[in-house]
């Protein structure tokens, strides 16, 4: 009766716990396989974290071969009870390991995780033209870029990738989160360009070259490369900045300085190099998806006719029959001082959705609010 109780006490607030096996990797610098083992454990964990339903804030450094409980954040409740190492391997300069871990964790439970965000990904900068002459890695913005909305793209649920901007837009992200605010309307003019309300924005602000330490055999030696990146997620809605993260690895080059690789070439994304880009890809593809999946789900009007309002989500975004939204009035406006200032008026009353599209929806009032009080551009917000 007592273990009946506790399986039906743990199912009813979503803890499960089961075993899952998991591979991280990680770059072997200067020959230093211990601490490329400890990284690629840290990663295995995180990934078997995140198959568990798991969202991960961070997994400290660890201890001797362990990893206490505590030194593990995660945002929905999980605990790694114990892991064992399966297989450990060294695969063109990085280290693998494969992990067997024992997971008890709740699931990430929200109201919006069934409905997918519209997302638009602009091309990345290049912070340092120059750097990026050794390889010529010009186009890496690019494809940097295209990879991550493919990868996007393939989500089955959290995120509607709209489109991604192959342009060099005025807007830098940098200086909006120094505190430049100008360009805070560009970003909503560009969501409402695009028909998505979150936007990535981002940055390559390192691809510098260090020589190896020992300067006596450095001639002889593969130098190590450095990658920093920065992705910006805004809300573009309201022009605000979501959340700013950082991703950045080294790696030896294999490659030599003449070389002209470029980043479309299947010897860049083989190599060492290569390989620690996609890992900081691939942190950065989740990290997006894990943010989004409980980020509000806000629609524009765009339309109106006998039936009600017509909103720009539809079934693509998991809108169907019988959903409720909220009409919010539109109401920014410019302050004394010229900034921009965000206004919204609620309406009375909910709006149920009677007909689905695949790129939009129809909602009618359910307390005949009359439909002249709501113009063009008013949002209609998820109940």
């Amino acid at each position: 009766m007592k273990l009946l109780l506790l399986t039906l006490l743990l199912a009813s607030i979503g803890v499960h716990a089961e075993l899952i096996e998991a591979q991280g990797s990680a770059a072997i610098l200067a020959g230093d396989e211990n601490y490329a083992r400890e990284q690629a454990t840290r990663d295995a964990l995180r990934q078997a974290l995140l198959a568990s339903g798991a969202s991960v804030s961070s997994i400290q450094r660890l201890e001797n071969g362990s990893l206490r409980s505590e030194q593990i954040q995660i945002r929905s409740g999980g605990d790694i009870r114990q892991y064992n190492l399966k297989r450990e391997e060294v695969r063109n300069g990085r280290m693998y390991i494969t992990v067997m871990a024992d997971i008890q964790a709740e699931r990430q439970i929200c109201q919006n995780q069934h409905y997918a965000k519209d997302l638009t990904l602009v091309r990345l900068r290049m912070r340092y033209p120059d750097q990026a002459s050794y390889g010529a890695l010009d186009d890496l913005p690019i494809n940097l870029s295209r990879r991550i909305f493919e990868t996007l793209a393939d989500e089955p649920q959290g995120v509607a990738v709209r489109q991604w901007l192959d342009e060099n837009l005025r807007i830098d992200p940098l200086h909006m989160q120094q505190g430049d605010r100008s360009a805070l309307e560009e970003i909503k003019a560009l969501s409402l360009r695009t028909d998505s309300q979150y936007l990535v924005l981002g940055s390559i602000d390192d691809l510098s070259i260090e020589p190896q330490e020992n300067q006596l055999t450095q001639w002889l030696e593969d130098p190590v490369r450095n990658f920093r990146m920065q992705l910006y997620l805004f809300d573009g809605i309201n022009g605000t900045l979501i959340s700013r993260k950082v991703y950045e690895g080294r790696a030896v080059w294999t490659f030599n300085k003449r070389d002209r690789i470029g980043s479309e070439s299947s010897q860049f994304w083989q190599s060492s190099y290569g390989q620690e880009v996609s890992y900081q890809l691939q942190q950065a593809t989740q990290d997006l998806v894990a943010q989004l999946t409980c980020a509000a789900v806000t629609a524009r009007v765009v339309g109106q006719n006998e039936r009600g309002l017509h909103i720009n989500l539809g079934r693509r975004n998991g809108v169907k029959l019988g959903d409720q939204f909220r009409i919010q009035h539109n109401a920014d406006f410019i302050d004394p001082y010229g900034k921009s200032r965000m206004m919204r008026s609620p309406a009375d009353g909910l709006f149920e959705v009677v007909q689905v599209f695949d790129d939009g929806a129809i909602i009618s009032s359910q307390n005949k609010y009359p439909p002249f009080n709501v113009q063009n551009g008013d949002l209609a917000v998820l109940e």
